[in-house]
This record gives structure tokens, C-alpha cells and sequence, in this order.
């Protein structure tokens, strides 16, 4: 790649960084009111998508983010976005079980309020999930040493900035994660999911999708346990088996609702916040007349020179 190519895609990113920093700033209060009011974070209601035209249902192709309009100058699409701390799983949280708690407690996340600031004073009836967030020195998130997110936090992650590609054909659907430049198989082909005793866990876990009428139906099981549910430290277990209800109620929205049960770690079934993407036409993605996903991978020599800019923990001072 040129340099002036690499400048052109770095110049989008950081354009595209400024305007989801406008759209921050003014939701901030919408979701500073909400919180005060006792409300779990939970994306808008309704479809903004006004499209009229014919499509197919049960077909998924294409590009797909969760912040149309800053982004990609797509219409706005308020059910789109999570309020409150971003990248979360959301929903009810269920009580967890002994050693649901001991891993959580051991998890250390950068994403949410930091303790005593004035967010996390002013949000104290939000779970302390999003109340407890550190410094990157202080972080055991596995994000943080670029290790593989896990499918959970690739599709609550797709929430914030970066978008994802579905390649979809009647054996199979590839979901394509820009961030981390990751993907994820669902095989639509008759299988079931498998033992998975006799291949062992993967961080992306085993999924089998079979239609509910126009709804798309997947099961996934053998997730790896070194993941998390979403940026904010919630455990997953290797017995976890995540449900995903994907469905395309316009032409232009995609929708998902998940439900993880994971008895070793929660006493009942979590039932997430509904998960909604607004559609990006291929052209809206072009930069430099090449459209696409951008290679966002998350690599260790990078992010250990942007980690070298944060502030050390505590007591500790930056090696020169």
C-alpha cells in the first residue's frame, strides 16, 4: 500500500472518529436522563427505516453498522444504538453463581464508569459491571493484550464503531468483523450442533442456523472460556449455549436478540438488549474507490506503542 493510500484510509478513520465523537456528545445527556431514571441501557424502539422497496427477508448479504449516519451518511437509525456504556451485552442481568462471581470479580475492564468518578456516582442503580472500569495498566481484558475477543463481544463490539459484512449462501453464512478482522460461520446446511467433546472449544464457538419463518434461528455451543460476554468482564463458560434470533424487518434494518445460558457461571437465562444494524450501501464504504471493510486487526507492536502513551498503574513509573 502506498503512503498516500495509507494516509487516505487513516484520514476516513479519523474523520469518521470525529463525527462518532459529535454523535457521543450529544447523546450524552439522553443517556445521563435515562440512567438517573433507573433505566436498564437499552437500544430506541421502533424502525426509523422508511424504504418501501421489495427485498428478500431471508436474505442478509451485505454490509451492515450500527452507526449509519455518523459513519457512512446513511439516514439516521436511532434503534441502532446502545445508551448508556458502550459494547454491552445489556439486558437483565441475571444473578450469577459462586464461581460466576469469582471470575467476574477477577475480571479487570477498561469500557464503563470509573469508580468515584461522577458517572458512576450518578448511575449507582446501573449493575456494578459498568461502575468498576480502570486504567489499561490495571486491565487483565484480553482485548487489551489483542487476544481474540470471542463471538459475544465481535457482535455487541459491531455496536460501536465498526461495522460487518455478511456473506451468505444456502450451505452457509460468514458474519466478517472489521474490528479485530475476525469471522464467524453459521452453517445453515441441516446439521446440528455438534459434541463438542470431539473437537474441543473455539472462541467463536460451533453454530447451526435453521429458519423460524423469517426469522433465522442459531445455535452455538463449545465457546471458549478465556472470553468474555461483552467489554465489561461478564464470564463465559465452555457449557454456555448462546440462541440468536436474526431477523431483517425492512430493507435496510437487521435485527438480533440473544439469550446466553451458562449454568456454571448464571442462575438463570440472559436475554440481551435487541441488537439493531442499519444497512451501508457498497459505495458509502469506498475509500479511494475501493469499498469494503477496512483490515482493523488488533496487533500486538501497534497497540503496545499506543499503550505506551496511557498513564502507568499507580506506584509504577514508564520505563524510558
Amino acid at each position: 500500500m502506498t503512503n498516500n493510500n495509507c494516509l487516505m484510509r487513516f484520514s476516513q478513520r479519523a474523520l469518521q472518529a470525529l463525527a462518532v465523537i459529535g454523535v457521543l456528545v450529544f447523546l450524552l445527556p439522553q443517556i445521563s436522563q435515562a440512567q438517573q431514571r433507573g433505566e436498564p441501557a437499552r437500544p430506541g424502539v421502533g424502525n426509523s427505516d422508511k424504504d418501501t422497496s421489495h427485498y428478500n427477508k431471508h436474505d442478509f448479504n451485505g454490509l451492515w453498522a450500527r452507526n449509519p449516519s455518523a459513519q457512512f451518511n446513511q439516514p439516521a437509525c436511532p434503534e441502532c444504538r446502545d445508551t448508556g456504556p458502550s459494547y454491552g451485552y445489556f439486558g437483565d442481568v441475571p444473578p450469577m453463581t459462586p464461581e460466576g462471581e469469582k471470575k467476574f470479580r477477577q475480571n479487570k475492564p477498561t469500557k464503563g464508569y470509573t469508580p468515584g468518578s461522577a458517572e458512576a456516582e450518578r448511575n449507582k442503580n446501573i449493575h456494578i459491571a459498568y461502575r468498576r472500569a480502570v486504567q489499561a495498566a490495571l486491565s487483565n481484558d484480553p482485548e487489551e493484550r489483542c487476544e481474540p475477543l470471542g463471538l459475544m463481544r465481535l457482535v455487541t463490539f459491531s455496536g460501536g464503531n465498526a461495522p460487518m459484512q455478511i456473506v451468505q449462501t444456502d450451505e452457509i453464512i460468514v458474519q466478517k468483523f472489521e474490528w479485530f478482522w475476525d469471522n464467524r460461520e453459521i452453517w445453515t446446511d441441516g446439521r446440528k450442533p455438534p459434541n463438542v467433546d470431539d473437537y474441543g472449544p473455539r472462541f467463536n464457538g460451533y453454530s447451526a442456523g435453521k429458519w423460524e419463518g423469517d426469522t433465522l434461528v442459531v445455535t452455538t455451543v463449545g465457546l471458549d472460556d478465556r472470553q468474555w460476554v461483552d467489554a465489561f468482564g461478564f464470564p463465559v463458560s465452555d457449557q454456555a449455549v448462546l440462541e440468536e434470533r436474526y431477523s431483517r424487518p425492512s430493507p435496510n434494518r437487521l435485527r438480533l436478540e440473544m439469550t446466553l445460558t451458562d449454568p456454571v457461571n448464571y442462575t438463570r437465562p440472559w436475554k440481551s438488549t435487541p441488537k439493531v444494524w442499519g444497512k451501508i450501501p457498497k459505495e458509502a464504504m469506498s475509500i479511494g474507490g475501493w469499498s469494503g471493510l477496512v483490515e482493523d486487526r488488533c496487533n500486538p507492536a501497534e497497540n503496545s506503542f499506543f499503550r505506551s502513551f496511557e498513564p502507568p498503574a499507580p506506584g509504577a513509573t514508564k520505563e524510558k
